[in-house]
């Protein structure tokens, strides 16, 4: 496999995270929970959903264009980063539960 197609699998990684973030967010928020990075709160004058969606289109925006410039560290440490997020909101739900 080339460095193109390592790139692919790293980005496509980057972008399940982000769904993941994005689908965990949204179920602590229907268990009661809050939002509490305060630059996403920024966002969520839209809505607490529709903020954390545009955060979301955001960072894959960001994302894609480290894909195009070969930023493979800079996805492979959000990566890492947004699996501790990830993570944290799984916790979080099961607390809430």
């Amino acid at each position: 496999m080339g460095l193109r197609g390592l790139m692919l699998k790293i980005f496509l990684l980057f972008a399940f995270l982000q769904a993941a973030d994005l689908a965990t967010t949204v179920a602590v928020f229907n268990l009661g929970g809050v939002e509490e990075n305060p630059l996403i709160k920024h966002f969520m004058v839209l809505g607490p959903v529709q903020g954390v969606l545009l955060a979301k289109l955001a960072a894959l925006a960001i994302g894609t264009a480290c894909y195009f410039a070969s930023k493979r560290r800079a996805l492979i440490l959000t990566n890492i980063v947004f699996a501790g997020i990830v993570a944290w909101n799984l916790s979080i739900i099961a607390r809430l539960v």
